[in-house]
């Protein structure tokens, strides 16, 4: 056994201590709980996840803000996760030709996304991960509707193909053509 792999105890209690914290908040809001997955996957492993049950469907969806200050040559990139319970589209525009990689696929695809796009759901919940000051602000947004354009418009789009048609569906990358100049 490798000791530089066993985690300390201060590690573990931190753990322990986040979970603890994370699972009051989300009970907090009165949603079945394994709706919550797609979120706490957004916030533990990156990206944007969908869920879902015979009941119900959940979708988060990243966006990020990068704040850099040029005096001080620091900054930090403040991640928003929209949580969406029960999402619906409502209206989309444009299109975005778009590779795209997906669960087990071995290989990035070709898909067309919409450049903007607006969802409704029942509840919307928004997660706000500030890693410059290391704090997770988590609220529910009063309305109903959110427009999202450009990369989180993209993966909203991705997530509903999900949802709706189980496997996200594109053209191969091995159907392109090398061009060299």
């Amino acid at each position: 056994m490798d000791i530089e792999k066993i985690m300390s105890a201060e590690d573990i209690k931190a753990i322990f201590k986040f979970s603890a914290e994370e699972r009051k908040i989300l009970l907090s809001f009165g949603v079945q709980e394994d709706m919550f997955l797609p979120l706490l996957l957004s916030l533990k492993s990156g990206g944007s996840w969908s869920y879902a049950t015979e009941e119900m469907r959940s979708i988060a969806v990243k966006d990020v803000i990068t704040f850099y200050d040029e005096e001080n040559m620091a900054g930090y990139t403040l991640e928003k996760i929209y949580f969406f319970l029960d999402p619906e589209l409502v209206e989309e525009e444009g299109t975005v030709y778009r590779l795209e990689k997906c669960g087990n696929k071995g290989e990035r695809e070709l898909v067309t996304r919409p450049y903007r796009i607006t969802l409704k759901a029942r509840r919307t919940i928004l997660a706000e991960v500030n890693p410059g000051l290391r704090i997770i602000k988590v609220r529910e947004l009063k309305k109903k509707s959110i427009e999202l354009k450009g990369t989180p418009a993209y993966s909203a789009a991705h997530e509903l193909e999900h949802l709706e048609k189980g496997e996200v569906e594109g053209i191969p990358i091995w159907n392109f053509e090398y061009n060299r100049i």
